[in-house]
């Protein structure tokens, strides 16, 4: 049997496994632990969807700043895929909160929607018309609904930014393309201030603030 020979001599520290070592320890400094499970299910909803989106966005930054193509190029599926899921889980998030729907139909809604960002939009849509009271709030819809819709044309599935191939090894991305990620984070930040500005207005007007 062959074994891999590492220097280890002090002008060069190599990380190395280690027999008895744990992946996921629960102690050391405080500002080294995360916390996990805590609150109940629409505020830990909210650390997932914050979590996505501000990881995202650290990403971008250091990419801009790096001026480095190959981690622009390598960065770009963390940062597409960690946007998708904040927005997949945002609006499933609006959806079984103030859907009114019981938790039969809204398990039901859930599993149909699957990863699907249209459908999900399609789902909340009729939820954001019944508190849009003006042209001006009916054109932010309108704009919304096209991001949405050039996200989910780009990864319909929820696939093409987590694997480089299908089932059958085919490449999901079959030809070269470009993606601006400056203006990806300026249509996600948009897209944020708008969803929360609409979930203030919905429970400033159901009481819930």
């Amino acid at each position: 049997m062959c074994r891999i020979v590492v220097y280890r001599g002090d002008a060069m520290k190599i990380k190395w496994p280690t027999v008895g070592k744990k992946v996921f320890i629960p102690t050391g400094d405080y500002y080294e632990i995360a916390y996990l499970g805590w609150g109940d299910v629409r505020t830990h909803f909210a650390g997932y969807i914050m979590g996505y989106k501000k990881a995202a966005d650290v990403l971008v930054t250091y990419a801009l700043k790096s001026n480095d193509i190959k981690i622009l190029d390598t960065f770009v599926f963390p940062i597409c895929f960690n946007y998708r899921q904040y927005l997949e889980l945002i609006m499933k998030d609006m959806y079984m909160k103030y859907s009114g729907d019981p938790k039969e139909v809204q398990e039901t809604k859930i599993k149909k929607m699957n990863h699907s960002l249209l459908k999900a939009w399609n789902v909340i849509k009729p939820i954001l018309e019944r508190y849009c009271d003006s042209e001006e709030e009916a054109k932010d819809m309108q704009a919304v609904e096209e991001y949405i819709k050039d996200f989910h044309n780009t990864d319909n599935d929820a696939e093409k930014f987590r694997y480089p191939i299908t089932k059958k090894l085919v490449r999901k991305l079959g030809k070269e393309n470009r993606i601006n990620l400056k203006n990806l984070k300026d249509r996600m930040d948009e897209l944020e201030n708008y969803f929360e500005a609409v979930i203030a207005k919905i429970e400033y007007t159901i009481g819930l603030m």
